[in-house]
């Protein structure tokens, strides 16, 4: 597969809104620009859930009878499996797993108005059953309920951010179709700096092309319905998100 670079990716995106001519190369101030404008992009695109294409996984060990830990660079939980990282977002298919057994258990996301509503939050149990993060900077807040009474592995799954271009020259590799949505959708955001407007055709292909890595990397999910809607018919509190 052949490889480029951001300098390279830059000069294309600058040559479709017609800031460059053939063999022409921007101004020092232009590229760093642009790499600026592209690395906000990447940022950007990562928080969109469908623009990343893999998840990672944070192993880390919850001491015994804590309530509340923190993740991050610079957080309470010591990661097991590399250098911890503040999570984008943490998915729903986070789970934890006892050592002792070796058994996994699903743990349910919850918001801060259904952990507010739990009346004694310093319940013990073997095992936790519902978790609620709050995403403070630089690292997130974690609440877990019950409070475990035994040392459990936990495994926090999240995006795997985009990594961003550190200079000119870095290598832009990444599976097959984000260069072309890197190049047609940078376009697109440098333009206004120089005051025009992108071709339709340079917008079209922007968008499908970002369209195509959001279908490719959609998850498959799977549909169900939630069991005390069949079971008790009560109305769901579209503020908590139980019944």
């Amino acid at each position: 597969m052949t490889t480029y670079t951001a300098g390279e990716q830059i000069n294309r995106a600058l040559r479709l809104i017609g800031m460059l001519a053939e063999g022409e190369t921007p101004s020092a101030a232009t590229a760093q620009d642009s790499l600026m404008a592209l690395n906000q992009m990447i940022d950007s695109w990562n928080t969109e859930r469908l623009s990343v294409f893999s998840t990672i996984d944070q192993i880390v060990n919850w001491p015994v009878g804590s309530i509340n830990e923190t993740l991050g660079p610079s957080g309470s939980l010591v990661r097991l499996n590399g250098t911890a990282q503040r999570p984008v977002l943490v998915d729903d298919s986070t789970y934890f797993k006892d050592p002792g057994t070796g058994v996994s258990y699903g743990v349910k996301l919850i918001n801060q108005q259904q952990y507010n509503g739990i009346a004694v939050k310093t319940v013990t149990s073997t095992f936790p059953q519902v978790v609620f993060v709050n995403m403070t900077y630089p690292n997130i807040d974690i609440f877990i309920y019950p409070r475990p009474t035994r040392l459990l592995e936990w495994h926090f799954i999240s995006v795997q951010e985009l990594t961003q271009p550190a200079n000119l020259s870095t290598d832009i590799l990444f599976p097959p179709g984000y260069l072309r949505a890197f190049t047609y959708n940078l376009a697109c955001e440098i333009a206004p700096e120089f005051g025009v407007e992108p071709s339709p055709q340079v917008q079209r292909i922007a968008m499908y092309s970002k369209r195509n890595l959001k279908r490719i990397n959609n998850p498959d999910d799977v549909m169900s319905m939630p069991y005390a809607i069949v079971a008790t018919r009560q109305r769901f509190n579209v503020y908590a998100g139980n019944y």
